[in-house]
């Protein structure tokens, strides 16, 4: 109700002149609402005569607007808000009030805007570019990907839109959540992400095998934050994802070695992403994200050195089976080590006799004595399914093109390797070795063969190591016997009455010596009785001062003695010609003499010609020296073979402080084991048994003084009792009662991705700098 002060209160004098329609039309407009919302919520404490009087001019200033009769209408909103100022001005607000109010609720609206559609950011740093540079500002839609609500992480409304790889997005930064991050979307949730220095893979959760994601090199070259400058050692690509094309760009100036080199292997986890920059190599993303937690570490249990004091390998790789997000329990680890184990089964050894003094028959008819079986290379190819009529085209008719040039080849299988002797041209002979785990069947033996033979053709100067390749499902060390000098090894001398080529053997007296032969004295000597024609099988075998491994063989034109000394490394093969031996007799006599030099041979390899001087042949002249290669005739490769076999290799699992408990934690452990049992040699309650696979040994134990529980698998090859397997349990227990060997109360771990529910939308224009203005973010 009014008081007699307020309806005797003066107004203001009413303005001369009259307004616009439309400031009449927006006048009226509010004055209709202000009063019809003081007659709902005030209009008791209003006299019933005013209110009326209020009702009345209300409805005729409708009228007038109805009518469009805006001089009525503007002289009824004066008599309206005269009735309103002197009737129910308790009701009406303050400027102070309305003006606060207003501000209010242009907050709010801001702050939604803000919250749930769009939000100014600023670019602070160069880890997108060239995406965006430093001072850049964006715009971010947070309507894309549903609502979030303020202030939390909690998402409305996610099924409107989903983040896809590729999208540029916002996100609190999960290390810290007060900083605002911007990277690029790589991997959603069940990806498996792939860095390889500058190449990036990715296998989808429902794919079985990586895809390398698309890049072309750019021509254009990198630039600073200012555009002007050209930045060194860098390259600029454009790179595809999923529909998305964008540009990043790579350092090439980066040390491998001082870790700059970004690789490793990431799987995403449920409700998480994966992001990184585009300036790959100075990006702090998800690759470079750590944190500084407890962690434990089970190379601190039983280390290399443990393994090599305890087992008969001494050679091991570390591998963490599990990938990086199955580590981010840090209370939790588990290694392998596998052991770098030699194997004859993958070995690989290549000999070479190039154009060889006694003949290559005679080298040939030595190396496959009583061994293996003459074959074709043809019939090797035929043997072998994948290469036979219905196999591999292609790659059989290049063997057998290849094997056009072997006339001759002989195959031997053996337990561990095969040997292939074969022949190569009319003048060089080669003896193949190859480990069954590389040649199981005689193709692969075939196509290892025409890999070297092709090797040869191209350039017959090479030496063996350059020849021969190793398998790629082994490591290799070379093991290469070099052509030493022809004259430190071999000396041939002739001697005839006149010095000239006699008419037949009869006439001619030589010696032809090795000393030291890297094919060995043995090999020479079984070479020269076969390129007399004969053999040890069929020679006579004299005995003597010098030993018992002489030889003679005789034929209508000459005799012929073959000795090998292994104790003085010296084999010669003696030719006497019936004219100057005419029995076996005076052959033997002029041994003697040969022998009588051997010592002094053997002492100094400068002292060959010395064997057999033209005094100890009177009447004889020596004839000239054939012509001999430089380099000895004969040089060979071996191929040493290491394998990571799971077979030679020990798993470590701990847990720290399990949740459901010590005892808990050893009991679930104990029905995994096969045969299990308590050994309590190890420690009190441990338990003990067959590895999973069978091949092994396990032991499963408690440490209540550190509050750890430890399995370890140890299996067979390395652990081929299970004494060995006892002996590194309890080296374990020991080491386990000192969390200083295997706790890190300040380790950094990864922590590689960023949650759902972090992500504030998606940065979708550039609206300053005014260069590029409104510009869409690719």
């Amino acid at each position: 109700m009014t008081t007699p002060q307020q309806a005797q209160e003066p107004r203001p004098a009413k303005p001369e002149g009259r307004r616009s329609t439309g400031s009449v039309k927006a006048a009226a407009g509010l004055l209709v609402k202000e009063a019809n919302r003081i007659l709902k919520k005030y209009g008791g404490r209003i006299a019933p005569e005013p209110a009326q009087a209020i009702r009345a001019s209300v409805d005729a200033l409708a009228r007038h607007r109805e009518a469009k009769q805006w001089h009525q209408a503007e002289d009824e909103a004066e008599r309206l808000d005269e009735l309103l100022h002197q009737h129910a001005s308790f009701a009406r607000k303050s400027p102070l009030r309305e003006t606060i109010e207003n501000v209010g609720v242009a907050v709010l609206v801001a702050l939604g805007l803000r919250s749930c559609l769009y939000e100014p950011f600023k670019i602070p740093s160069g880890s997108m570019m060239p995406t965006l540079v430093a001072g850049d500002h964006i715009f971010v839609n947070k309507f894309i990907y549903g609502i979030q609500v303020p202030f939390t992480t909690t998402v409305v409304g996610e099924r409107w839109g989903h983040i896809a790889r590729g999208d540029v997005v916002v996100f609190r930064y999960p290390i810290d959540e007060s900083e605002d991050f911007i990277k690029r979307v790589i991997g959603l949730a069940g990806d498996t992400i792939r860095v390889d220095g500058n190449k990036v893979s990715i296998r989808r959760s429902d794919d079985a095998e990586f895809e390398e994601l698309k890049r072309n090199k750019l021509p254009e070259k990198c630039r600073d934050d200012s555009g002007t400058q050209q930045v060194p050692h860098c390259e600029l690509f454009e790179e595809t994802l999923d529909g998305h094309t964008y540009v990043v760009r790579y350092k090439t100036n980066l040390d491998p070695r001082a870790g700059a080199r970004r690789v490793g292997e990431w799987t995403v986890p449920e409700g998480h992403l994966l992001v990184m920059g585009d300036n790959r190599n100075e990006s702090h993303d998800s690759l470079a994200w750590t944190r500084q937690v407890e962690a434990v570490a089970a190379d601190g249990l039983l280390s290399v050195k443990d393994l090599r004091d305890l087992t008969d390998e001494k050679l091991f790789s570390l591998t963490r089976p599990d990938d990086v997000s199955a580590r981010g329990d840090a209370s939790f680890d588990h290694i392998l080590y596998i052991a770098d184990h030699a194997s004859d089964a993958h070995g690989l050894e290549l000999e070479i006799w190039r154009q060889p003094v006694l003949g290559s028959e005679a080298v040939y008819k030595a190396l496959t004595a009583g061994e293996g079986r003459a074959t074709t290379f043809a019939a090797l190819i035929e043997g072998d399914e994948r290469l036979g009529s219905k196999g591999n085209a292609k790659l059989r008719e290049r063997l057998l093109r290849v094997g056009a040039d072997i006339p001759a080849i002989t195959l031997s299988a053996g337990e561990v390797a095969q040997d292939a002797v074969f022949r190569v041209d009319p003048d060089a002979v080669m003896r193949l070795r190859c480990g069954n785990a590389v040649c199981r069947t005689p193709g692969r033996v075939a196509e290892k063969v025409a890999e070297v033979v092709e090797r040869w053709g191209r350039d017959r100067g090479q030496d063996a190591r350059q020849i021969l390749d190793g398998d790629n499902t082994a490591r290799y060390s070379q093991h290469w016997t070099s052509r030493s000098a022809t004259a430190e090894t071999f000396l041939e001398r002739r001697y005839s009455k006149t010095g000239a080529e006699p008419a037949s053997p009869a006439g001619l007296v030589r010696l032809r010596a090795w000393r030291a032969p890297d094919e060995s004295v043995d090999f020479v000597r079984d070479t020269a009785l076969a390129a007399a024609g004969s053999s040890r099988s069929l020679a006579r075998q004299v005995v003597n001062e010098a030993g018992d491994d002489g030889w003679l063989v005789e034929d209508e034109q000459k005799f012929t003695y073959v000795r090998a000394d292994a104790k003085s490394l010296v084999a010669f093969s003696l030719e006497c010609g019936r004219q100057r031996c005419a029995s076996d007799r005076e052959l033997l006599a002029l041994v003697r003499s040969v022998e009588g030099h051997v010592p002094s041979v053997s002492k100094d390899r400068t002292r060959l010609p010395e064997l057999l001087p033209p005094g100890d042949i009177p009447g004889y002249k020596e004839m000239p020296q054939l012509p001999v290669s430089e380099r000895y005739e004969y040089d060979r490769i071996r191929l040493d073979a290491t394998v990571r076999d799971v077979a030679y290799s020990l798993g470590v699992w701990v847990w720290l402080r399990p949740t459901e408990g010590l005892a808990e934690k050893l009991a679930a452990l104990q029905a995994d084991i096969p045969n299990a049992k308590v050994d309590d040699s190890v420690a009190s309650g441990a338990i003990t048994g067959d590895a999973v696979s069978g091949n092994g040994t396990q032991y499963a134990f408690a440490v209540p003084a550190t509050e750890v529980v430890i399995r370890m698998q140890c299996s067979v090859g390395l652990c081929p009792t299970p004494e060995v397997a006892r002996d590194l349990a309890k080296r374990a227990y020991q080491k386990a009662h000192d969390a200083s060997n295997f706790v890190d109360p300040a380790a950094e771990r990864p922590q590689p991705y960023v949650p759902r529910g972090n992500v504030k939308g998606r940065a979708e224009r550039i609206w300053l700098p005014m260069s590029r203005f409104w510009l869409p973010i690719r």
